[in-house]
C-alpha cells in the first residue's frame, strides 16, 4: 500500500477532500488528509506526525493560503528532515510556487477542474499505474480470487497477456497473491508463467520467498 500524506490549509479544506477521494479510487493508495488546526502538544498532534513518518509521499497543496499555515510549514520540515519524498501539487487557479523548505523542489500540476485527470496523469508518470491499471486491476483481482487449478492457469493467463508493465506495487500484490493461494502456487499451467516472472523480479522478491515458490513445483 502506497501513503500519501495531503498538507493543506483549512481555507482548501473543500480540495484536500476531493484529492483524498480521487487517489483512494487506486486502490493500492492510502491518502491521509492532515489539518492545520490541530492543537499543539494535543493526541491528534502525535498521531499526525506517526501519520507523517510513515508515508510514502508528503503533498502540500500549494495555494496561497498554504504560504500562511503554520502546521504546514511544520509538517514540510518534519518530511524533509525524515527524507520522505516531496511533491508539491500546485492548482492551476490560486496556486503559488513552493516555497520555504522544499523551495527547490519541482511541483506537479493540478487542474481544479480535472483533478481525477490530473492525478491520474501523475501516478502514470510516476510508474506507480499504467494506462491499462484499471484493466489490471480487474485481472488481479480475478487472479487473485482463483478458486481451482485450472482456473488459476487461466487467469494467470489472462494476467501476464495484458501485455502491461507492472509498476512494483503490481509485482508485490502477484508475488503475495501466488504464495497465499494454494490453487495459484501448485497450479501447473500458472506455474508456466510465474516461474519466468518470479526469477526475473528477483530484486523485489526476498530468497524466502523464491524458495518458497520454486519448492512448490
Amino acid at each position: 500500500m502506497l501513503k500519501i500524506f495531503l498538507s493543506y490549509s483549512k481555507h482548501d479544506k473543500k480540495i484536500a477532500g476531493q484529492l483524498k477521494k480521487y487517489f483512494e479510487e487506486h486502490n493500492i493508495i492510502q491518502c491521509f488528509v492532515a489539518h492545520d488546526d490541530i492543537p499543539p502538544g494535543s493526541q491528534s498532534e502525535q498521531e499526525m506526525l506517526k501519520e507523517l513518518e510513515s508515508s510514502d509521499f508528503f503533498m502540500p497543496l500549494q495555494t496561497i493560503n498554504l504560504e500562511a499555515s503554520y502546521w504546514c510549514q511544520q509538517e514540510a520540515g518534519f518530511a524533509l528532515a525524515r527524507k520522505i519524498q516531496i511533491v508539491p501539487l500546485i492548482p492551476d487557479v490560486d496556486g503559488s510556487d513552493p516555497v520555504g523548505f522544499y523551495a527547490k523542489i519541482q511541483g506537479a500540476k493540478i487542474k481544479l477542474g480535472d483533478l481525477r485527470g490530473s492525478i491520474k496523469s501523475w501516478l502514470i508518470s510516476e510508474g506507480i499505474i499504467t494506462d491499462t491499471s484499471e484493466e489490471l486491476e480487474k485481472r488481479m483481482l480475478i487472479f487473485e480470487k482463483s478458486a481451482s487449478f485450472s482456473e488459476a492457469g487461466i487467469n494467470t493467463r489472462s494476467l501476464f497477456e495484458l501485455k502491461t508493465k507492472f509498476t512494483k506495487v503490481d509485482i508485490r500484490k502477484i508475488v503475495e497473491s501466488t504464495l497465499n493461494n494454494g490453487q495459484i502456487l501448485e497450479s501447473w499451467d500458472a506455474r508456466e508463467y510465474l516461474r519466468a516472472f518470479f526469477i526475473k523480479q528477483n530484486k523485489l522478491i526476498s530468497k524466502e520467498e523464491l524458495e518458497r515458490f520454486l519448492g512448490a513445483g
